[in-house]
């Protein structure tokens, strides 16, 4: 699963994104050492997706416009969620953005994407959490890439 979302971010060729690798080696979430993809941004800032388990979530629809780049943790979560809609890889039965119970700023906590619930074809489920850590530059409040699209399968 994280093979196919780290070449999907990969392809999608996001002019934000500089590097995205995979890290971690536990096999199941929850562990000491969660697997998981970092992706690392232009701005020096990075974004992690990773195999968490947690008490609830709440089914979100997959916004049309990312959040900014200053909520890096809930822009990660949905671009990734735009990539598996886009690209619909045949690994996975379905996919949804979720808010994670007690999660997010003041006043948004567990109302923002900050998870993505993976269904797998072989019956198997994942939740990726995402955090974010900042970089040497504020990110900024506005979308700083308004004309990209994702690529045409092809």
């Amino acid at each position: 699963m994280l093979d196919v979302l780290r070449e999907l971010h990969v392809a999608s060729g996001h002019p934000e994104i500089a590097e995205v690798v995979r890290f971690g080696s536990d096999g199941a979430p929850g562990g000491a050492s969660p697997a998981g993809l970092r992706i690392r941004y232009v701005t020096g800032s990075e974004a992690y997706l990773w195999g968490a388990i947690w008490p609830a979530e709440t089914p979100l629809p997959v916004p049309e416009v990312l959040p900014p780049p200053s909520r890096r943790a809930m822009r990660a979560a949905a671009f990734a969620a735009w990539l598996l809609e886009a690209a619909r890889p045949g690994a996975f039965r379905a996919w949804e953005l979720v808010a994670l119970s007690d999660l997010g700023p003041a006043g948004e906590r567990g109302k923002v994407p900050l998870g993505l619930r993976i269904n797998c074809l072989d019956g198997t489920s994942v939740l990726l959490r995402a955090t974010a850590a900042g970089g040497p530059t504020v990110e900024p409040d506005t979308e700083p890439h308004p004309d990209y699209r994702i690529p045409a399968a092809g």
